[in-house]
């Protein structure tokens, strides 16, 4: 074969070497068993002609890509963001560092807020087979996308809230189980008038199964659960800050709050702090995540690792994708541990 500019394509490969396209793809990918003379034979061609395989043309003979999707709410939510986002940077490390290990590329999609598109984005990308599987980040009530590619059998895992029906891949701490230790914590404080701040809005099932674990901690004590002691956060500063005041506002104010986030947590400091009350002598708090910021600002809190989350999750996407046998749903729960300092009151009880 003469040298030209063009490059050298698996067909060229074919001719030289004496097979069909299909024997070198198999050859080339191990899709399918090739004698060891054809294959050492297609291996030598490879190297004289300096072969360098396309990604997307090989994805079209082996039907994958080698692309594995992050889906993320959007950015812009209330819930979620990239920027300064240290919880969202040890996640994408956990993952990153596995697929990078495995050879994958990672997408990050969302769909666009506001309104709903037709065909979700998610469902566009398995149905333009853009990726081979995808991880979907910190689910909403909204199953219907998720069901839609259950029924597809399209590789998938869940991160940022377990899975209970054991019916979906999933990878998480138990979220339910560190808000009802959080607020059982403060139970065992002494308290009786706790308060809740929600991480985000209750249409994420985190939220929900957070909310659900303070609530029904408070119930298996006799405490009434009270509408008013309940405020729904976000991922800022500012809104700890708004649920300090709309706390310490009413008549019968809570004596412990339980935090959502760590920097939702910061806020409620800093409305203590402006407006003369002490932590946790007048208030005590508990959170999650167990950031820099919890011990910057000596605030108790649960570990929720997420660089450990992600990663795990990485690597259970790609048993499935790989494994030739379907197996029952797999539900990795991360462990936790309260790491307790000064904003709870703990250590000046012990």
């Amino acid at each position: 074969m003469k040298k030209t500019d063009r490059s050298v394509t698996i067909k060229d490969i074919a001719r030289e070497a004496g097979v069909s396209i299909s024997t070198v793809s198999f050859a080339f990918n191990g899709t399918a068993p090739v004698a060891q003379e054809t294959k050492a034979r297609i291996f030598e061609v490879i190297k004289r002609l300096n072969y360098q395989p396309n990604s997307a043309a090989r994805g079209l003979v082996t039907r994958k890509t080698n692309n594995i999707c992050l889906f993320t709410p959007h950015p812009a939510s209330d819930f979620f963001s990239f920027s300064g986002n240290s919880v969202f940077s040890d996640l994408l490390q956990g993952i990153g560092e596995v697929i990078d290990q495995k050879d994958y590329n990672l997408l990050i999609a969302w769909d666009n807020i506001g309104h709903k598109a037709k065909t979700p984005k998610l469902v566009k990308l398995m149905r333009e087979r853009a990726m081979d599987g995808v991880l979907i980040c910190l689910p909403s009530h909204d199953s219907s996308v998720i069901e839609e590619l259950s029924e597809h059998q399209f590789p998938m895992v869940i991160i940022g809230t377990n899975d209970r029906k054991n019916r979906i891949n999933s990878v998480d701490v138990d979220n339910y189980d560190i808000a009802y230790r959080n607020a059982q914590h403060m139970l065992r404080l002494g308290h009786t008038r706790i308060a809740f701040i929600s991480p985000g809005p209750l249409e994420f099932l985190v939220c929900e199964d957070r909310l659900e674990g303070y609530r029904d901690a408070l119930q298996e004590a006799g405490i009434k659960y009270r509408d008013e002691y309940v405020f729904i956060g976000d991922e800022k500063e500012r809104s700890g800050y708004r649920a300090a005041d709309s706390f310490l506002a009413l008549k019968e104010p809570p004596t412990a709050i339980v935090s959502g986030r760590d920097i939702q947590a910061v806020g409620v400091i800093e409305y203590a702090r402006e407006n003369g009350l002490s932590i946790p002598g007048d208030v005590a708090l508990i959170s999650f995540e167990n950031t820099e910021l919890s011990q910057k600002y000596d605030i108790t809190s649960v570990t929720t690792d997420l660089y450990e989350i992600g990663k795990e999750g990485a690597k259970l996407l790609h048993k499935l994708l790989t494994r030739k046998k379907d197996r029952g749903a797999q539900n990795v729960v991360i462990s936790s541990e309260l790491i307790v300092r000064g904003s709870c009151g703990a250590k000046a009880r012990t």
